[in-house]
């Protein structure tokens, strides 16, 4: 109950001093919160922040009421010494503060709104979702009714629970209107962390059914407030953006945006967040030509994870296609619940095209029979019409003498007269630069800050004594 306490004093402040940086800090004290709630603290809080002439008040007492008991340990209280009993006067003038304090809370809709948001949430935990999507609709109405900003936050985190609720119960295509409706709501407003939060749900909602083409067109209509959004917000989206923009060829932001992401996350929490980016991050690699780390694969707690994606990157680096259509036999089902098989079908013409160099490095002369068997292709005639497509698109250099039904390979250019060099060095850079402005947009002033400038009376002073401090100087150099 003490946390509890801090956080309902922290809403205090905050809608004393209409500052929405305390009422931030109210939303990140939830998760720890969230693992101390019990069903005896849950009804001692609506018991103590909850008035009785509030409309949610008996549906609260019954959704809470409602769940199994929990295995809560029982703490002997002792007995009170001579010590505390000559202390009972300044007690009993503590607890009329508290008693005062905790009245003025009955009237302030935050409180309140904060307690249904604990209720709805330790519904979720205990899987009890009938009532958890009761409690956070009701929790939404309610504070809809209300127009004040201090209350932004604690809506939107309601949003996020209804649309997790709803989601769990296969009802994720029934919300999409009502998720659309609020955020063009929010945008009205001005609301910029509701905007986040609700262009994130439906992002996922877009994506849970496969629709990447209004996924895509919401992202480009939309402007996501990356200077309200909290970091974990901004790591989802572009953890969204980056799906959406590998599903349309668009490699290169792609990867971008899911590097930033896995950046962004948590690094002490969130495992399950950060093995998905990481999974989608390794396709994209691949599918740009490029091999990931091998260190990427060893980073704790997703060694498991990550482990038939390592298959298939080894196919990829050694240009194995017959590896990599065992490892796709293998783990095909893990690849389609992890929603990556689309794109992992499209390496196919990697693992080709890298098996292609690595002939084409090694052999001056070989026959197209000897390119299908190295290859695992279907026939020498598809081999004949790869290879030729991989010399008109540059991938190798090298020449088909029909006559002999031969690949003969040219002399290997040296990279450092090409560009090749100079374009890696600029990514570098462009890196470097990028991660610079995004640790300047992160960077929190003070407000209300204000610059006391001296007057002009102050200013002559200021001049006076240090021309005096300048001759007195030049008459100690003389001496």
């Amino acid at each position: 109950m003490q946390e509890l306490k801090n956080s309902m004093q922290t809403i205090d402040k905050a809608v004393t001093t209409k500052e929405n940086r305390f009422m931030s800090r109210v939303i990140r004290q939830v998760t720890k919160l969230r693992r101390l709630l019990n069903k005896k603290v849950l009804l001692k809080a609506v018991e103590t922040y909850v008035s009785t002439d509030s409309p949610v008040n008996e549906n609260l007492v019954a959704f809470v009421e409602g769940v199994a008991d929990d295995d809560v340990m029982q703490i002997e209280t002792p007995a009170p010494s001579i010590q505390d009993t000559a202390k009972s006067a300044e007690a009993e003038k503590k607890e009329k503060e508290e008693a005062a304090f905790q009245k003025k809370l009955l009237s302030v809709p935050e409180v309140e709104s904060l307690v249904q948001l604990l209720v709805t949430i330790y519904l979720l935990d205990k899987k009890y979702l009938e009532n958890a999507i009761s409690c956070a609709s009701s929790l939404i109405q309610r504070a809809q009714s209300f127009n004040r900003r201090t209350m932004d936050q604690i809506l939107s985190r309601g949003y996020f629970y209804w649309a997790r609720c709803m989601e769990l119960t296969g009802k994720s295509s029934q919300i999409r209107n009502e998720l659309l409706a609020a955020y063009r709501t929010t945008a009205l407003k001005h609301d910029q962390i509701g905007q986040a939060t609700l262009l994130n749900l439906l992002l996922r909602n877009y994506l849970e059914f496969n629709l990447y083409e209004q996924a895509d067109t919401l992202m480009r209509k939309t402007t996501f407030p990356e200077g309200d959004a909290s970091n974990n917000q901004l790591a989802r989206y572009l953890y969204y953006t980056g799906r959406i923009k590998a599903v349309q060829l668009e490699y290169t932001d792609a990867f971008l945006n899911l590097q930033q992401a896995a950046r962004k996350a948590p690094q002490q929490s969130a495992l399950g967040f950060r093995k998905t980016v990481y999974k989608f991050s390794v396709i994209v690699q691949l599918l740009l030509g490029e091999i990931p780390d091998r260190s990427t694969f060893s980073q704790k707690g997703m060694i498991a994870a990550l482990k038939p994606y390592l298959q298939i990157c080894q196919a990829v680096r050694i240009g194995d296609l017959g590896a990599f259509h065992r490892a796709m036999q293998e783990h095909g089902d893990t690849f389609k619940a992890d929603k990556t098989y689309s794109l992992i079908v499209r390496l196919r013409h990697n693992v080709i095209k890298t098996g292609l160099k690595k002939i084409n490095t090694a052999y001056s002369n070989i026959s197209l029979e000897d390119v299908c068997a190295k290859l695992c292709l279907e026939s020498v005639e598809d081999t004949r019409f790869i290879v030729a497509k991989c010399i008109q698109d540059g991938v190798i250099d090298a020449t088909i003498d029909h006559a002999t039904n031969t690949m003969m390979s040219k002399a290997n250019l040296d990279i450092y007269t090409t560009s090749e060099p100079q374009m890696q060095l600029h990514k570098r850079v462009a890196f470097c630069l990028d991660m610079h402005n995004q640790a300047v947009k992160a960077m929190r002033y003070a407000e209300n800050t204000k610059t006391e400038w001296e007057s002009a009376e102050e200013r002559r002073e200021r001049m006076k004594q240090e021309e005096e401090r300048m001759n007195s100087m030049d008459s100690d150099d003389d001496f």
